[in-house]
């Protein structure tokens, strides 16, 4: 039986902390923590909500939260001896495609937040991949001894969290924190777009690139299809940007074979304004996930070209198999490929993401049963 005093300490935790990719300058791991933070602040505005982050002033200033440098262990130690849940997510954090390292971090967090005393949920993830053989052992033995419950944004998630043996924790499969979040209100995409040079009514297709081994001798199937869809269409190409590190460049390197006229967006914009210009397209082609989901959440067609299992696994969610892998792109498929997407009524596109942002409460409906559940 719990002493009275041991009792009177659990109680005494309040609040939430949370890991992710946090202060990266990725406008797709921003987008899904605002939404985290928005669940939260509509429930109960007063909870104390803490983020580990690579930028805690920025995320501080941008969130309106408490942030922690996420490598400063004391002080992750101290919020966690603090806090009543620990969230791990949103996003691929559980993978080894971007390093072990990384992978070695969000496992260990989570195992010292369920040491420290926090309830443990695993947030609107997307798993793997996770290919090493130690890797996939380490991430079973974590998962299944630290983590009170699991919420996934997609199938494919769930079938490799059973590939390598994770099967304690309850797992339920909802969807991408990000999808709830709205675009900016119109004057905003109107003054973002002439800061751009572009007409608040023209015509445009979008490309949302990024640097990837392979990406350069693949280059020109994105700037062939660009320029045939630009004389077919009358679409004028712009890039915009997910990452800071290295979209721009990537769309540069694209711009360098394209015959037609383009503008590429200097700077990553923030998540509902990116969501907003991303509105006003007739068309996306992208590699970045978000760029997937912030257009298509706005009814826009979408062509994903795959680096990475999560935009296959995403792009099946809304209904659309066809998925071209970066090592297989030719611009004769990217062109078809974006011709069929425009062909989709939008009106059936919004209809799946509906049913996508129904499932996503799940993610904030297990969140809330940890965090108010007695020991």
């Amino acid at each position: 039986m719990d002493l009275p005093e041991e009792r009177a300490k659990v109680n005494s935790r309040r609040g939430v902390l949370i890991c992710g990719s946090y202060g990266h300058g990725n406008a797709g791991d921003e987008a899904i923590l605002e939404a985290i933070i928005s669940a939260f602040r509509s429930r109960d505005p007063q909870l104390p909500i803490t983020v580990l982050s690579r930028s805690p002033e920025e995320t501080e200033k941008r969130h309106g939260v408490k942030a922690i440098y996420k490598f400063n262990m004391p002080a992750v130690f101290a919020a966690m001896a603090k806090s009543r849940l620990f969230i791990s997510g949103g996003g691929s954090l559980i993978q080894d495609a971007t390093s072990s390292r990384s992978l070695y971090y969000y496992l260990y967090t989570i195992k010292m937040a369920k040491v420290l005393g926090c309830k443990v949920i695993m947030y609107g993830c997307g798993i793997g991949p996770v290919s090493r053989k130690f890797n996939r052992l380490m991430s079973r033995i974590v998962i299944n001894m630290f983590v009170d419950s699991i919420t996934l944004r997609e199938e494919d998630s769930f079938k490799e969290l059973g590939s390598f043996g994770v099967c304690r924790p309850k797992i339920q499969i909802s969807s991408d924190p990000a999808l709830t979040l709205s675009k900016a209100p119109d004057e905003e995409i109107d003054a973002a777009m002439a800061q751009l040079g572009l007409e608040p009514n023209g015509k445009y297709l979008c490309i949302v690139p990024r640097k990837w081994p392979g990406f350069e001798e693949k280059a020109h199937c994105f700037a062939s299809c660009a320029d045939e869809l630009s004389r077919r269409m009358g679409l004028r190409t712009v890039f915009l940007s997910i990452d800071h590190k290295n979209d721009a460049l990537a769309a540069e390197i694209i711009g360098r074979h394209m015959e037609t006229e383009f503008t590429i967006a200097p700077d990553v914009f923030p998540p509902h304004l990116t969501i907003g210009l991303l509105s006003r397209m007739e068309a996306v082609i992208s590699m970045r996930l978000h760029g997937l989901i912030f257009s298509a959440g706005q009814g826009v067609p979408v062509t994903g070209v795959s680096y990475d299992p999560k935009v296959n696994s995403f792009l099946r969610c809304i209904g659309q198999p066809s998925c071209i892998e970066l090592s297989e792109l030719t611009a004769e498929e990217l062109l078809k490929e974006a011709l069929s997407s425009v062909s989709v009524p939008r009106e059936e596109l919004e209809e799946r993401i509906v049913r996508l942002r129904e499932a996503e409460s799940i993610n904030r409906k297990e969140a809330f049963r940890l965090l108010n559940k007695e020991d």
